[in-house]
């Protein structure tokens, strides 16, 4: 996983949504929950807010939006809409998500609430983002993992990928392609948790690094209950 830097601050306020019992997390950009961050070394994207949400460009770059919440939410079902553009190319032979085909059009990740924390010692050897992730956790609580929710190109089936992130021995996170999204498309889905998790963030990137790969695209809405 890519080291992460902080970079700047982007906020929203929260309101109604279009699916029953539901809240949205608005695209308008503020100081105060959203962050911006930058991977190590790795050209950052370029995030514009726009009338339809949040526009992000990316050109053969990566970076993550972070929301946090000003308190843990319990989440059993999220959504999201939005339009994609070109899509991130695929070198052939090698299966999206692997070494060199790392490249996902969007991933949204729930920081989950949990009892991982980091003691003096592996604060001084973990790297930027595993600081950054644990950050997340109010001072009486930690966190469990990132779950990942991918969309993918065409012709990359729905699987769960796990992911092992040998820090301390522990997995921080996973992943799960959800949905397939195809270039010039509008995408619309929804997931519904195995089970209620507190989340302390979500987590939003698009990635064109790994493939040198250059695209656009809108999130217009993210919604959870």
């Amino acid at each position: 996983m890519k080291q992460l830097l902080y970079a700047a601050t982007l906020t929203a306020l929260i309101g109604l949504t279009q699916f029953a019992g539901a809240i949205s997390v608005p695209m308008q950009l503020d100081k105060q929950h959203w962050h911006a961050l930058e991977y190590h070394n790795i050209r950052a994207n370029r995030v514009n807010q726009v009338e339809q949400g949040l526009r992000i460009q990316v050109d053969r770059s990566a970076s993550p939006l972070i929301y946090v919440f000003d308190q843990p939410q319990t989440i059993h079902e999220i959504s999201v809409t939005g339009a994609m553009g070109r899509l991130p190319v695929i070198p052939q032979g090698l299966k999206q998500g692997e070494k060199g085909a790392d490249d996902f059009p969007f991933r949204l990740g729930l920081v989950l609430e949990g009892d991982k924390t980091l003691n003096f010692a592996q604060k001084l050897i973990a790297t930027q983002w595993v600081k950054i992730l644990f950050d997340l956790a109010p001072d009486d609580t930690g966190i469990d993992r990132i779950m990942f929710l991918n969309l993918a190109n065409p012709g990359i089936a729905q699987r769960d990928k796990v992911q092992h992130e040998q820090f301390g021995g522990q997995s921080l996170y996973t992943e799960t392609i959800v949905e397939q999204v195809a270039a010039g498309e509008n995408f619309d889905f929804r997931y519904t948790l195995p089970m209620p998790e507190k989340v302390l963030a979500l987590w939003i990137s698009s990635d064109g690094d790994d493939t040198g790969s250059s695209y656009v695209l809108t999130v217009n809405s993210i919604s959870y209950n």
